[in-house]
């Protein structure tokens, strides 16, 4: 045996042992963040109900239907958990195959990503909003009984949990920016963060040098797109201590730099032509006074100067960039100007760089990598966590990847010297 109380419901509130490192958590450490995790995600989805008419909401065409993403969140930990999935040799091809079937008949219909589509997800029929909860609340006690019968603490043994716990992590985060697309606040007021102010300005410099990037580690738990380690040079550069504010961004606002075609890449200028932007989504002009207001979860506040931009497409970042002479940071430099921890001010957005979301040199792919090997040369590299990310996800070697023309993640940037 593990050693270990099995945790008794989804809303455990005891264990107050702490593991100064998430990557490395042993078994009792990953069964209370699982439990944690959960309790977070329906937290977010509180916001939705109970019934079936709360859960069906406008559709987003840059996010999931909140009951599809509590049905995958419970798949995708049954797949890798508790279902016996092994490899099969078809046409030199190793496919995934599940010894056991899922606890819900036809979850892999509904909720497995790679067989249902971005829109098919809006436009099928799926179970109950009492049938789905039950089904995550099944896959997750199963999580926690397998954990208690766990040998070991090895690696092995626990990565799938691991993983497991880092996707539900992920995903609790798209459902705070679904509330957000919605103008919908969240039950508990508690979840939104407070006004982030940026400390200080001013610039960082780094005389640059031969760097590793990538999870080097011979231990612990790393996503696949951060391997294999990779030893790069990387020049001298001079980046942002903090994420650009919202008054920076206000200038070139009112320097009319949404009508400026000279600052925006071609990829940009045909986004512009979809819009109807004059300023970063979320927004607007107050009716009577006619300052700036943005939208937070339904609720109108005068825009605080103070505040990193958030909500701006890459090409917004890059528009700017151009207008105030600067750049953003390739992926490397973010990764070194963190990793060397000389205050670099991160944590409150993630954040974009000027790199294409690619494989590391060296990258083996699994039959089970589908959805990371999917946003290869579509997205573009994001490096950082916001203010919705739960603690554990923060590390410098994380690797996030959205669409250029996303606005609705809690993203923003920072720039470097050209």
């Amino acid at each position: 045996m593990s050693g270990f109380s099995m945790l008794p419901d989804l809303h455990f509130t005891g264990g107050t042992a702490a593991w100064p490192d998430a990557r490395r958590l042993p078994r009792e450490g990953l069964a209370q963040a699982l439990v944690e995790s959960r309790n977070r995600t329906l937290a977010w989805l509180g916001a939705f109900g109970v019934t079936r008419k709360g859960w069906t909401v406008v559709r987003q065409y840059d996010a999931n239907p909140p009951l599809w993403t509590l049905g995958s969140i419970a798949w995708h930990a049954e797949w890798w958990c508790l279902r016996g999935v092994r490899h099969l040799e078809q046409g030199g091809i190793r496919l995934p195959v599940a010894s056991e079937p899922s606890l819900l008949d036809g979850a892999d219909e509904w909720f497995d990503p790679e067989r249902i589509g971005p829109d098919e997800r809006w436009e099928i029929a799926l179970p109950d909003v009492a049938v789905v909860k039950q089904y995550a609340a099944k896959v997750l006690d199963g999580l926690l009984r397998r954990i208690a019968l766990l040998p070991d603490d090895d690696d092995a043994t626990l990565y799938p949990f691991r993983r497991a716990l880092y996707y539900e992590d992920v995903q609790g985060e798209t459902v705070a920016t679904l509330l957000q697309a919605l103008e919908v606040a969240p039950v508990e007021p508690a979840s939104i963060a407070p006004a982030m102010a940026v400390q200080s300005s001013g610039t960082l410099h780094f005389p640059g040098g031969n760097f590793t990037q990538g999870w080097q580690d011979a231990d612990g738990f790393a996503w696949p797109d951060e391997l294999p380690a990779q030893k790069i040079y990387v020049p001298a550069f001079e980046m942002d201590a903090a994420l650009v504010t919202n008054a920076q961004f206000l200038e070139f606002v009112e320097d009319h730099g949404y009508e400026h075609p000279s600052y925006w890449s071609a990829a940009g200028r045909q986004w512009l032509m979809t819009q109807e932007r004059s300023a970063p989504r979320y927004w607007a002009r107050h009716a009577v006074s006619r300052s700036w207001v943005v939208s937070r979860f339904g609720t109108e506040r005068t825009l605080n100067p103070d505040e990193p931009v958030r909500h701006v497409t890459l090409f917004e970042a890059q528009a700017w960039c151009v207008w105030a002479g600067r750049r953003l940071p390739q992926e490397v430099e973010w990764e070194l100007a963190a990793a060397q921890n000389r205050g670099l001010q991160w944590g409150t957005l993630r954040e974009w760089t000027a790199t294409p979301y690619e494989p590391y040199l060296g990258f083996a792919a699994e039959p089970t990598d589908g959805e990371i090997i999917g946003r290869f040369g579509t997205h573009q590299a994001v490096r950082g966590v916001s203010f919705a990310s739960p603690a554990r996800l923060r590390h410098v070697r994380a690797r996030t990847a959205l669409l250029p023309e996303d606005d609705v993640s809690f993203v923003g940037f920072r720039t470097c010297a050209v």
